[in-house]
């Protein structure tokens, strides 16, 4: 029998050996005994914990209970074939089919969706509400309009032509408005030939203008203006999903307001318009003061207020809208007031009272997001008083903007 070389002066809990071999008896000192206890044989497990947040522990245990056997098994990680362990992202530009969205970028996806509820008239989804919007109208594809026959045209509230045909012009008399034939509204006074001068209740001559700034109705649009508009109506048809970046400054070309939306992409307040891109496409800014400015990537651009600049993926293409769109005025940021109580709070513009007019005329964003107005709904306007149905919380963000 092989006799054991105890440790001398062990202290209490000392172990011997400490690393036992598999069917080697392991003996524990106990200073309260005086003695060394035998615990039992080794396994050959090594000591240790199993275990963790990417591994799972794996045992295997003999009749009498004892572990004779232990690793950790890493979990495995997920994909679309294997469950397990994911990573999330927050951004909508990783491709990665291992990866999985935050609720986060879920929830700002369902915000530019928007709520399909809303829709009038109401579709079940909103692929069919832009295909409804987008889709073939029945119009006969060719050419309307000759020396004869005049174009007559339908068009829907969203600016898409439903139906065309040809229409035989009227022939003038002095009684009904039509086309004149040599002889007839023509008048011949010392041997010169006259014609009425042309207004939106007599037919005659009139002088072309060549811009669409000049407001006079005895004046008739040049058919370069009107090509001018036609490229910017068919810019407009082709963009199916256009979304507002916010405005800009045409004196300095830097960014004046950055919608949620948009700041998710690289747009910036007090910066100027990002590179055009596949990512940026089809959105667009309000120009919110005249001048001139160079955009990115493209060459200086004269503008008015109300002026778009909408992004083709390659350009900056200016949509001259001008006078047609108002003048957006900001009002006060009043987030510093937001404490999740109070629901009422004043509408300034320059810290003066400024009630829109009418009531309706005013946008509202609470953390970048839009919000619906009437009673029911997030808030309601009583003179120059916004009242939330809900109390906004601390550190929500604030914009507002109204209609001059």
């Amino acid at each position: 029998m092989a006799l054991l070389s105890f440790p001398v002066a062990p202290a209490n809990g000392d172990l011997y050996p400490i690393v036992p071999a598999v069917g080697q008896y392991q003996y524990r000192w106990s200073s309260a005994d005086a003695t060394w206890r035998l615990i039992g044989a080794g396994t050959g497990v090594a000591a240790g914990t199993y275990g963790n947040a990417t591994n799972v522990g794996q045992f295997r245990v003999t009749a009498t209970g004892l572990i004779e056997f232990a690793q950790n098994v890493p979990i495995p990680l997920a994909s679309t074939t294997q469950a397990g362990l994911v990573a999330l992202v927050d951004d909508t530009t990783t491709i990665d089919p291992t990866k999985a969205l935050t609720a986060t970028q879920g929830y700002l996806l369902q915000s530019q969706i928007g709520d399909i509820t809303t829709l009038n008239p109401p579709f079940s989804n909103v692929v069919d509400a832009i295909n409804a919007g987008v889709g073939v109208t029945g119009v006969t594809a060719g050419t309307y309009g000759s020396s004869t026959l005049i174009p007559q045209f339908v068009v829907n509230s969203q600016g898409r032509i439903t139906s065309a045909t040809n229409v035989a012009p009227f022939v003038a008399t002095t009684s009904n408005l039509g086309v004149v034939r040599v002889g007839t509204n023509i008048g011949v006074a010392a041997g010169t030939i006259s014609v009425a001068t042309a207004s939106t209740t007599t037919a005659g001559v009139t002088q072309l203008v060549d811009n669409t700034t000049t407001n006079n109705s005895s004046r008739a649009l040049t058919a370069a203006q009107g090509y001018l508009l036609q490229q910017q109506v068919n810019a407009l048809l082709i963009s199916n999903n256009i979304t507002l970046a916010g405005t800009i400054d045409g004196a300095t070309g830097f960014l004046t307001y950055v919608t949620a939306e948009a700041a998710l992409i690289g747009f910036a307040v007090g910066g100027p318009l990002p590179t055009p891109s596949a990512i940026n496409k089809e959105y667009f800014v309000i120009v919110s003061n005249p001048g001139t400015f160079t955009p990115t990537g493209g060459a200086a651009t004269a503008c008015s207020t109300g002026d778009w600049f909408l992004s083709t993926g390659v350009l900056w293409q200016i949509l001259t809208v001008g006078p047609a769109i108002p003048v957006f005025q900001n009002y006060d940021d009043i987030s510093g007031l937001f404490d999740g109580v109070v629901k009422s709070f004043p509408l300034t513009i320059g810290a003066v009272p400024f009630p829109p007019a009418p009531s309706t005329n005013i946008t509202v964003f609470l953390g970048g997001v839009a919000q619906t107005p009437g009673l029911g709904n997030a808030y309601t306007v009583t003179g120059s008083t916004i009242t939330f149905d809900t109390a906004p919380l601390t550190g929500t963000g604030f914009y507002a903007t109204t209609i001059a």
